[in-house]
This record gives C-alpha cells, sequence and structure tokens, in this order.
C-alpha cells in the first residue's frame, strides 16, 4: 500500500529544521535577551518568590471533614 497524502515541501523543510535547531543555533544579539531571561530572570525570580513566601503559605488541607464523614450518620 502506498500512501495516500501529499507532502508539502515547504512543510517538510520546517519540521527537519525544528529537528535540528541544535546544529543551526547561534548566540547573537537576536537570542542573548532571550537567553538571559530565561536562564538566568525567571529561575531567580522563582526562587527569591520562594524564599519570600516560606513558611508563611500554609499547605494543609482545605477541608476539615474527609470525605467519609459526609456520608455516614456520625455528627
Amino acid at each position: 500500500m502506498g500512501e495516500t497524502l501529499l507532502k508539502d515541501p515547504a512543510i517538510e523543510e520546517w519540521v527537519w529544521m525544528r529537528n535540528n535547531t541544535h546544529r543551526y543555533f547561534k548566540i547573537n544579539r537576536t537570542t542573548a535577551p532571550t537567553l538571559v531571561v530565561m536562564g538566568l530572570v525567571v529561575p531567580g525570580l522563582l526562587f527569591w518568590f520562594g524564599a519570600k513566601t516560606q513558611d508563611k503559605v500554609k499547605l494543609g488541607p482545605v477541608a476539615r471533614k474527609s470525605w467519609a464523614g459526609a456520608y455516614t450518620s456520625q455528627k
């Protein structure tokens, strides 16, 4: 059985380039700010927020009763 779908050369080229970005990626003036933000600023903000709110957020259960207590006759 042969293929029934036609392949679009532009899509095939895009897929190939997408799968091989490591071969063609270069750090330049366009990519450097993105690398700095995603590599330093975002992790730094997450660390700062985590350190700032540590032990201030209560992560306990929201409901006071268990689910089984709602279906029993005990009060």
